[in-house]
């Protein structure tokens, strides 16, 4: 019997090839890998395969397509043989391959399905070399280096590296498990000089020990960020037990919380008012002290804390009290005295506070504020003057919308809280001066204020709840009223302050103007001439 030579496969490869396209990555020789296909045309070359030699060729495809051509794919692709094939259920199948060697494209022999060409083998440009094998030792050294700090890669992986005795073997191994962009793994594919080869993957390992240096800096940052923050709850929860322990208060941000809770309990809301205002002291409760929607929200819960929701006690004035006021206050006015007293005859028979608006009318000077504050004194009531002159934003009147920074409640709302009072006396003064602009019209929104149909349900921007402003006695002022809206001036009761003649004055300026000034200054009645 004749002795027969052995020869490796690698060296019976056929001159022509069917090709499968890889959508993927490219796949280097020397690896032992499994691989899905699912593409019918690639499931049937894969079949013939098996049924003759096994050997098929593997190209990365430049641009992704169903049905590939040559034209398709890269020149340069690896063959390999078929170990096992797996049927899946889906129509695909399941390969373990063993890759051989490089090839290039020679010629198409058919261009799509199945895609078969004349390929040419290619050979390593070997350079034994002592820069050579300090590359090999630089490329296992810095691997180890990764391979130690990554969980992923697998101790088979390492021993593969390891017993690779071939310089561009160890090459193309590493450039398959590297995180490459595929086009980058192509290039090196195509390489066929070792040394140059061994470089290119040298410079990809440096970039992936700064990637991992720098993933490490950032995992460091964020362990001492949750170990500190972890710590400072944990004694944050120490320090509260200690409080509770000593009968003391705990942090800021609980004792506001309690307070808030314990003023709403008290105000015992309902409907809209009570869902609200839950929603707000929960988030609060949630939220981080340190964030700044923490603070928006607290002054939200101080401004609605501070509100007088609770209905007023009824009216108790004395008609002949609130008389002697009026002529304490002011001399002469007559009739505007009567007129006054008249009205608050009419409140008082009524029993009702809803719909109260009075408009004093005269030129400057003639006491219209001190009437106001001379009313308010006559009901026992507080006192809260603003000016609307020359105001142009509605803003102004009912607050803005929280979503704006520096958001704040309206006039109205801002005195309510100022008095805590839910039927105080509320002074508008400079009426006819309001504006008109781009930010809205404020008479409108001082109409909807006004007006007794509408007021008993006014919904401030900032506040967003219905809040009842019926019980709020209103007196506005103005020098004319010739630029008032009609709609407003329909709702006002108008009460005329004349100016004054010459024995009116001089008797003001005995009673009142020069005992102020003396007063002022310091002086005596005998201290004058």
């Amino acid at each position: 019997m004749s002795e027969q030579s052995v020869v490796p496969i690698d060296q019976m490869l056929p001159p022509k090839l069917p090709l499968v396209a890889l959508m993927g990555r490219p796949i280097f020789p020397g690896i032992f890998t499994p691989i899905m296909i699912g593409n019918p045309p690639d499931v049937k070359v894969i079949d013939d395969a098996v049924a003759g030699d096994g050997l098929i060729g593997l190209v990365m495809l430049m641009n992704e397509s169903e049905t590939p051509a040559i034209g398709d794919l890269y020149k340069v692709g690896t063959a390999a043989k078929i170990v096992k094939k797996i049927n899946l259920p889906d129509g695909g199948v399941n390969i373990f391959i063993s890759t051989l060697k490089r090839f290039r494209i020679k010629k198409a022999l058919n261009p799509s399905n199945p895609i078969v060409a004349a390929v040419a083998y290619l050979e390593d440009e070997e350079d034994n070399t002592s820069e050579v094998k300090a590359l090999t030792r630089a490329l296992i050294s810095e691997m180890k280096q990764i391979s130690e700090n990554n969980p992923l890669f697998s101790e088979e992986m390492r021993l593969n590296m390891i017993n690779i005795d071939h310089p561009g073997k160890i090459a193309d191994f590493i450039a398959s498990i590297l995180n490459i962009d595929k086009t980058e793994q192509q290039k090196i594919l195509e390489v066929l000089n070792v040394r140059k080869r061994m470089e290119q993957v040298l410079v990809f390992i440096k970039k992936e020990q700064e990637l991992l240096r720098i993933q490490k800096k950032i995992q460091k940052e964020i362990n001492e960020k949750i170990e500190k923050s972890q710590r400072d709850y944990f004694l944050k929860e120490e320090l509260k037990a200690i409080k509770s322990e000593l009968g003391m208060t705990t942090d800021a941000k609980s004792s506001e919380y309690q307070r808030f809770k314990e003023k709403f309990d008290a105000f015992k809301f309902e409907g809209e008012v009570k869902e609200a205002v839950e929603q707000e002291l929960e988030k609060f409760n949630l939220m981080d002290p340190n964030s700044a929607e923490f603070t928006v929200t607290r002054n939200y819960l101080d401004v609605i804390v501070n509100l007088p929701w609770n209905d007023p006690n009824p009216e108790n004035f004395d008609l002949a009290s609130a008389r002697d006021i009026l002529e304490n206050d002011h001399y002469g006015l007559k009739d505007v005295k009567n007129r006054i007293v008249e009205y608050l005859a009419v409140r008082k028979l009524r029993k009702d506070t809803r719909g109260s608006i009075v408009c004093l009318v005269g030129p400057p000077g003639v006491g219209k504020t001190s009437v106001g504050r001379s009313i308010a004194r006559a009901l026992g009531k507080q006192f809260f003057r603003f000016s609307v002159g020359g105001m142009r934003d509605e803003a102004e009147i009912k607050g803005h919308r929280r979503t704006y920074i520096g958001a704040m409640p309206g006039k109205i709302i801002q005195g309510l809280k100022i008095v805590k009072n839910k039927a105080p006396v509320f002074m508008i003064d400079e009426i006819d001066k309001m504006g008109v602009s781009f930010q809205g019209d404020p008479a409108s929104a001082l109409l909807e204020v006004l007006d007794p149909e509408q007021n008993n349900n006014f919904r401030d921007h900032y506040l967003d709840l219905p809040f009842d402003i019926s019980h709020i006695f209103f007196i506005v002022t103005a020098n004319t009223l010739d630029t008032i809206p009609p709609p407003l001036l329909d709702r006002m009761e108008i009460i005329q302050l004349p100016g004054y003649i010459d024995k009116e004055k001089i008797e003001i300026a005995k009673r009142y103007l020069i005992p102020k000034s003396l007063e002022k200054n310091g002086l005596k009645k005998n201290q004058v001439k």
